[in-house]
């Protein structure tokens, strides 16, 4: 028997980042299934098309600062944000509670410190995903933190039911917290095939054109402009690249607080000529299906949703030898791995990969069929529907 649901996704948004377009894509489907389940989330302003499901019922609680969406950072902002969200949450589960039977947290931070004791006390199963690796914001990554307060939520959160480990690397981070192997379920993230798909015959090149890039060759970065995204060491290995490839054109979608500072090194860089940040868009696939190349310069990730995203796409990768990358891709079967923080090896790989139409074509359909087999939303539809009956 599948119990009621109760998800709980502070960004559930597919244009605001990996984490709520996976709640978004997860719940919608598994309310096709027949599952009954509803949606807290908190109210924000976002500019785009972004279009939800009407079967997903989806309580919008507000907090403060509803512009802004990117909360990973520690900051007084991002607490406040997230502290108020998660009151109007609990209050929401404690309103609600005859309505459902387990929480789903699509995130293990504080909506789940905070609702945790109240939902024991109600006699509710809960399921918590963590999405991100060694950030000290989420389970996984609290032992020792804090003076002390650290420790004391991991031990809090040992009442879990279930922990949704996306990588190996977040797997590792658990059992360093003291939760139990058993209560650990690896369910590596998942990519929409009607959404993130190869371009059709002369699609990319018309996509190229409409983007204003006909007739270059165009690289692509995607994801937040915060520190562990790397995006300092790409546009230093852009410059060398550049020079061998002038037709080559860079484009950086996403927004963060180091927009202004990027840009800035950009110019300081003689780069910004052939480096363009668009900023949030709300059409990610068709740029994807419009690169020649796609790069992920990442520090730090949990297992991320561009790169699966990308390869779901046909654009050829290189990427940072890191955390959940290494789960997904294979150096030089699907992808050219580097080193982190090392402008030198992404412009060698780059080059690599500019230079040579075979080993792009090569990579980019491995990397096509490994998703298709591996990471599709259908994959994980039963597995998650069979662990809330587990509980």
């Amino acid at each position: 028997m599948i119990p009621r649901v109760c998800v709980v996704s502070a960004l559930y948004h597919p244009d605001l980042g990996g984490l709520g377009r996976q709640a978004q894509l997860l719940s919608e489907r598994l309310r096709k299934e027949g599952v009954e389940l509803f949606v807290i989330a908190r109210k924000m302003e976002v500019n785009g098309r972004a279009v939800f499901s009407p079967s997903v019922e989806v309580v919008r609680v507000p907090s403060l600062f509803p512009k802004h969406h990117i909360l990973e950072e520690i900051s007084i902002k991002n607490i406040l944000i997230s502290g108020i969200f998660s009151i109007g949450c609990l209050y929401v589960l404690i309103h609600r509670r005859k309505s459902y039977d387990l929480v789903h947290f699509h995130g293990a931070s504080v909506p789940l410190f905070v609702s945790l004791p109240f939902l024991g006390w109600m006699g509710k199963k809960v399921v918590a995903k963590v999405a991100a690796a060694n950030l000290g914001t989420e389970a996984g990554s609290l032992s020792g933190r804090y003076w002390g307060i650290g420790n004391l939520l991991a031990r809090l959160v040992r009442r879990v039911g279930a922990f949704i480990a996306i990588s190996d690397e977040i797997r590792e981070g658990l059992l360093r917290d003291g939760v139990p192997a058993v209560r650990i379920h690896s369910i590596p993230n998942f990519i929409e095939p009607a959404i993130f798909h190869p371009a059709g015959p002369g699609e990319k090149e018309r996509l190229k054109e409409g983007f204003g890039y006909a007739a270059k060759i165009l690289v692509l970065c995607a994801g937040r402009l915060v520190p562990r995204k790397g995006i300092e060491y790409l546009l230093e290995a852009w410059r060398d690249i550049v020079t061998g490839f002038p037709d080559a054109r860079l484009l950086l979608l996403g927004d963060g607080p180091l927009h202004q500072s990027l840009k800035a090194n950009s110019g300081r860089l003689g780069i910004d000529g052939t480096a363009r940040f668009a900023g949030r868009v709300d059409n990610v696939p068709e740029y994807l299906r419009a690169a020649d190349l796609f790069v992920l310069p990442s520090l730090q990730e949990g297992l991320p949703n561009a790169l699966l995203e990308a390869m779901a796409s046909g654009a050829p990768i290189v990427a940072t030898r890191i955390g959940g990358v290494v789960d997904i891709a294979d150096d030089g079967v699907d992808a050219l791995l580097v080193t982190p923080g090392d402008p030198m090896g992404l412009a060698g790989a780059m080059g690599a990969m500019l230079g040579n139409n075979a080993l792009r074509e090569r990579l980019s359909a491995a990397a096509v069929r490994k998703i298709a087999d591996a990471y599709c939303l259908e994959s994980r539809v039963e597995r998650y529907k069979n662990l809330y009956a587990s509980l």
